[in-house]
């Protein structure tokens, strides 16, 4: 197996689930703010996954790495589309203010998901309860927590990590 399929697997993986969860808390909560909900999930994805691949496969530290810089790689992409597109090449600046929310949201999670740690039971629900409530308008008539099981996210981001862990066990073989 090719050193570079952890990572495009880990990768596809992010994306995807951050896109998921993203959809269905928006689908709960019309009043929330979409990129703020997008930028919140895949750093939450991005740190997860980062940490477990710590875990996981301590020797694989570029991996990991690599995992923490998605949502930067990701924001590169579609500043640079939406710059050829349009023929707009100022977007740049967009993108430096995107850069820094997303260096907060990183840190904020990367805080509370210990590295080396494997983000799995009261660890992950913490972290996905912390989510919900950055991403939850103000004045929301339910608690985090049950939205958070509305839209059963923490099964889903679960299901990532246990995936990425299979796929790293698998490729060490």
């Amino acid at each position: 197996m090719s050193a570079a399929q952890p990572a495009i697997f880990s990768t596809l993986g992010i994306l995807s689930v951050s896109q998921e969860i993203s959809g269905l808390a928006l689908s709960i909560m019309n009043s929330a703010e979409a990129e703020l909900v997008a930028e919140e999930s895949i750093c939450l994805l991005a740190v997860a996954s980062a940490r477990t691949v710590e875990a996981i496969a301590p020797e694989e530290a570029d991996l990991a790495s690599s995992l923490m810089i998605a949502p930067f790689l990701y924001r590169d992409y579609l500043i640079g589309a939406a710059m050829v597109e349009s023929g707009d090449h100022g977007r740049g600046e967009e993108g430096v203010r995107i850069g820094e929310r997303l260096e907060r949201k990183i840190a904020f999670y990367a805080a509370h998901l210990r590295a080396g740690e494997l983000p799995t039971g009261s660890v992950l629900k913490n972290a996905m309860l912390l989510w919900m409530g950055r991403i939850s308008p103000p004045r929301m008539p339910s608690g985090p927590e049950d939205r958070l099981d509305e839209i059963e996210a923490t099964a889903k981001v679960s299901c990532h990590l246990k995936l990425i862990a299979a796929h790293l066990k698998q490729s060490r073989l």
